[in-house]
């Protein structure tokens, strides 16, 4: 890690979100256990024996962090598809997630059209990790969504939360992000597989509940209390209308912290006080401990090249960005089993242009320009 990293760490870690947001270790900025050089043949494709330790890694952890998967040009051939979506005024915008932020500008999820500078890089990604999607995506199954994840200055970090299950994600960083920036937040161990249930003594699940709810209750008071500070302060501005909006309003937000649905009972939200129950609390204390010593939080914040490959079904969040810099994710979601169209739609947003044209991994991996 360098030094500016170190002192940017140390700054974030002051702010509450790091070391002390999540309670006993807090977050840890320390990603190497999770990290994979990539080695690529003469093909540029990820070799047979690099792809076996991905995914290794992805069994056991629920993800990777693969370092130097795109040199400099490729990444910045992707940062140009990315900014040109952006640019685009007319462009389809994404609602799935982090609502409120979208509508104020502090977040935006823009899905990527299938034109051929999209699909020419998606298919480069896609051929020269085949070893290791495949493993888990056959050919035939739905390329789900491309899109683009960027975070800007202000915007709120979402609660821990599971995305729908059955899907294999890759994140692209196109150029550096820096701890400040935020990157994505992880949970090691907490995806779900055939006997997942038995580890920990048997108390898997209880334990990844009780983490879970430990982590949501640190990041809503997180949350709340930068949000009274920038209203105040105007770094950046929130205007009132925005405060008002972003604690107590009752439009649809699960990801992010809201004073109205932490009180209501709302079939979608991710954390309410009704998921605080006297049973669950005697559970925290009794087991409370417990989950802390046995999950753990790590914020990947990927340099240019990386890309993250994770299970959807793990406890994942999208933490905010306190840099003045926009922060840059080029998105992949493909289906890891048969997918229903509805559950498709309800999920993920691809742009009109792949609804009308569905695409399949195979068939990412075959692109060719026309």
């Amino acid at each position: 890690m360098s030094r500016s990293d170190t002192a940017a760490l140390n700054r974030h870690a002051d702010t509450g979100v790091g070391r002390a947001a999540y309670g006993p270790g807090g977050v840890s900025f320390d990603t190497s256990a999770f990290e994979v050089e990539a080695d690529l043949d003469a093909d540029a494709c990820i070799t047979r024996e690099c792809g076996r330790r991905l995914c290794e890694a992805i069994d056991k952890h629920g993800f990777v962090i693969v370092q130097n998967v795109f040199s400099d040009r490729e990444s910045a051939a992707g940062l140009e598809v990315v900014r040109t979506a952006l640019g685009d005024p007319d462009r389809e915008r994404a609602s799935f997630a982090s609502q409120t932020d979208v509508r104020y500008g502090r977040r935006d999820f823009c899905p990527l059209p299938s034109t051929e500078p999209v699909l020419q890089f998606c298919s480069l990604l896609a051929r020269r990790c085949e070893r290791v999607l495949t493993e888990y995506c056959r050919s035939a199954w739905a390329v789900l969504e491309i899109s683009t994840l960027t975070s800007y200055a202000g915007c709120s970090h979402q609660y821990l939360h599971r995305d729908p299950a059955g899907v294999l994600c890759v994140f692209v960083a196109l150029e550096d992000v820096s701890v400040e920036q935020g990157g994505t937040v992880l949970a090691p161990g907490t995806h779900p597989f055939i006997g997942s249930h038995r580890g920990h003594g048997g108390r898997a699940e209880l334990l990844m509940r009780l983490f879970q709810l430990r982590c949501n209750v640190r990041i809503m008071r997180y949350n709340l209390r930068k949000i009274v500070k920038l209203w105040r302060s105007g770094q950046p501005r929130i205007s009132t209308e925005e405060f008002f909006d972003r604690v107590f309003s009752r439009k649809s937000d699960a990801h992010q912290p809201n004073i109205y649905y932490f009180l209501t009972r709302s079939p979608n939200a991710v954390f309410n006080v009704y998921k605080c129950g006297l049973r669950t609390l005697i559970r925290l204390v009794q087991f409370g401990k417990q989950a802390a010593e046995a999950f753990r939080l790590i914020q990947a914040s990927p340099k240019r090249g990386s890309i993250i490959i994770y299970r959807s079904d793990m406890l994942h969040a999208g933490p905010d960005n306190r840099s003045k810099n926009p922060r840059y994710f080029l998105s992949i979601n493909i289906a890891r089993d048969v997918i229903h169209p509805a559950a498709w739609r309800s999920g993920y947003s691809p742009h009109s242009s792949l609804r009308a044209k569905p695409m399949t991994l195979g068939e990412l991996i075959d692109w060719r320009s026309q």
